[in-house]
């Protein structure tokens, strides 16, 4: 199953327990991560959408929408145990709730700063992997990810000290997907990611409480680089910025 696929049959019915989605799940750790929070979703939407009222004729509307209607692929899966197969007349609230927030948030949607900080967070921890891997075990990672992407084998990043190098779903709700390395600075850990998708306009500082870093645009996607507080953040985005080709 590929995953754009998984990613409509997930969201249609994060209880899907057929054996073909069952089996695609298994096959990886990011879905399974993934499936685990839209059952967690799932759950609180059920426990919440019970409280909204809405007017009968919208509940009506709904509940006479032709199922024809619907994507064949979800169709087929949503009649399996999904809260929105088994609680149809709690679409209409949500209708209400949805309304609601998009007044007060127009145009809300997560930034990347937002995507890659819930990232990094969901993989603290690679910052304890001190398993050393080479520059070139990490352009055939960079290159698996698409064709081309690479680090030059400069004096520069042949100084550096490379623990994790990994494919990863950077934002996988919206496929975005991307590499992600660790490497040791001069204060602690280092994370890097390599995002092939669009550049941003600009660099943006991004930080928190704990760390602080940049998301630097490149010709080929953004470039973000992440570590402690009083680490040289930009100086190793300017270096590693200049070493990427695509």
């Amino acid at each position: 199953m590929n995953d754009q696929l998984f990613l409509e049959r997930a969201h249609a019915n994060p209880h899907d327990d057929s054996a073909e989605f069952l089996l695609a799940v298994a096959e990886n750790p990011a879905r399974q991560e993934l499936l685990e929070s839209l059952k967690v979703l799932d759950k609180r939407l059920e426990s919440g959408l019970t409280a909204i009222s809405a007017p009968e004729h919208l509940k009506k509307t709904l509940l006479n929408i032709p199922e024809g209607t619907l994507h064949p692929d979800i169709q087929a899966v949503s009649a399996n145990d999904s809260f929105w197969r088994r609680n149809f007349q709690y679409a209409a609230g949500l209708v209400v709730a949805a309304g609601v927030i998009a007044m007060m948030l127009p145009g809300r949607a997560n930034s990347l700063e937002e995507v890659v900080m819930r990232h990094l967070y969901s993989e603290l921890s690679f910052l304890e992997d001190h398993t050393p891997v080479s520059m070139s075990y990490v352009n055939n990672v960079m290159s698996s990810n698409r064709e081309g992407m690479s680090f030059l084998q400069s004096p520069d990043m042949s100084n550096i000290e490379i623990d994790v190098s990994e494919d990863c779903w950077v934002d996988f709700q919206n496929g975005v997907k991307g590499v992600h390395i660790v490497m040791k600075g001069n204060v602690g850990q280092i994370t890097v990611m390599v995002i092939p998708n669009e550049p941003i306009g600009g660099q943006i500082a991004i930080s928190d409480d704990r760390f602080e870093g940049v998301i630097t645009p490149t010709p080929g996607g953004n470039l973000v680089v992440i570590g402690e507080k009083e680490e040289s953040i930009q100086q190793y985005s300017t270096m590693l910025a200049a070493n990427i080709t695509w």
